[in-house]
């Protein structure tokens, strides 16, 4: 978004996001208006399939705001449910969403929710992976709750190795 909105003003002249700039006075900004674009495509083209799956991402994540259309059918009425309750819906945005589902969303309301919710965290909380903290087992689910494959051989094949001293 800020790519976005710094690429309209350069392609005018306009630097007054830029102090730097403005103390140089360029002449050719249409330049850096032109690198913005070059960057706006470079993320558009990177996060393509993140973009796409967005409303499968979140749905975990963002309960209350979640199209129940948007959702698996299993989990839509239970969704709409958890929507109406207005109870529900203030502790859901006061507390971490791991104390939301222990606490508040229970099993005989939304069994298929708890269910799928929990056996996301109980991947992302193995024995080896024990130690994890509730903020970390809420990104834990979050990445686990995607249907994105992981791909991590090419993000190891990106990093150097470093070598013990």
């Amino acid at each position: 978004m800020k790519l976005r909105l710094w690429q309209g003003p350069l392609e005018k002249g306009d630097t007054a996001h830029f102090p730097i700039l403005q103390e140089q006075k360029p002449t050719v900004t249409t330049e850096d208006a032109g690198e913005c674009e070059r960057l706006i495509q470079a993320f558009d083209e990177r996060f393509h399939d993140v973009k796409s799956k967005q409303k499968q991402l979140n749905m975990f994540a963002t309960l209350c705001n979640v199209e129940p259309a948007d959702v698996p059918d299993n989990l839509q009425l239970e969704i709409i449910e958890l929507q109406s309750n207005e109870e529900l819906k203030a502790k859901y945005s006061n507390l971490p969403l791991l104390d939301v589902y222990k606490l508040y969303a229970c099993a005989e309301d939304f069994p298929i929710l708890r269910r799928q919710f929990f056996s996301k965290l109980t991947l992302a909380k193995t024995q080896s992976r024990s130690r994890l903290t509730d903020p970390n087992l809420e990104h834990q689910l979050e990445a686990a709750s995607s249907s994105l494959p992981a791909d991590i051989r090419p993000l190891a094949i990106e990093k150097q190795l470093q070598p013990s001293h």
